[in-house]
């Protein structure tokens, strides 16, 4: 595989329900204007569930093509409606798969080629207005980043940056395919 064809995709999100349960899963993200990552998702999902419990997760992307994870610690925040209207505008291709299966997270799917037909053929003017069902979420600080990378012989070496003012610089600095 040449690459990462998610690359903005986050390996994944961890977060602690709860019950005291880790959970993880992929979530699609963008970054904000600082460089933080951000992602979008449904109000019932269990995600939301977690995060308001315990706003502390973990994000992980993986660079396949570099073999170089990097990880994120930090807590989470709220997008305001203000932030939510931009990313509906903005992100016109997350915006079309939310339309698509924003409804329909967690249900049966017939086939992949039925929610290509209602990828590729929206009913007109649904992307026009967000729904209220679309919410996400950003770093408001960091904690921790971690980044690995292989070497030849296959061992993983770790660079880590724990100053806040070492993480601005840091963020800027990451470079996504």
């Amino acid at each position: 595989m040449n690459g990462n064809v998610f690359p903005l995709g986050a390996v994944l999100l961890c977060t602690v329900s709860k019950e005291a349960k880790p959970r993880s899963r992929l979530v699609d993200t963008m970054l904000n204007e600082n460089n933080r990552p951000k992602f979008h998702t449904l109000p019932a999902s269990r995600k939301v569930k977690d995060i308001t419990f315990n706003n502390k997760v973990s994000l992980t992307y993986l660079f396949q093509s570099a073999l170089r994870p990097i990880s994120i610690e930090g807590t989470l925040s709220a997008l305001n409606d203000f932030e939510l209207d931009q990313d509906w505008i903005e992100y016109d291709d997350f915006r079309r798969r939310y339309v698509v299966l924003g409804g329909s997270s967690g249900k049966h799917i017939s086939t992949i080629e039925t929610l290509r037909k209602k990828r590729d053929q929206p009913p007109k003017g649904v992307e026009l207005v967000r729904p209220r069902s679309f919410i996400g979420y950003k770093f408001s600080q960091v904690d921790r980043i971690s980044f690995y990378s292989v070497k030849k012989g296959g061992f993983a070496i770790r660079t880590l940056y724990k100053k806040e003012s070492q993480y601005d610089d840091c963020l800027r600095s990451i470079h996504v395919p």
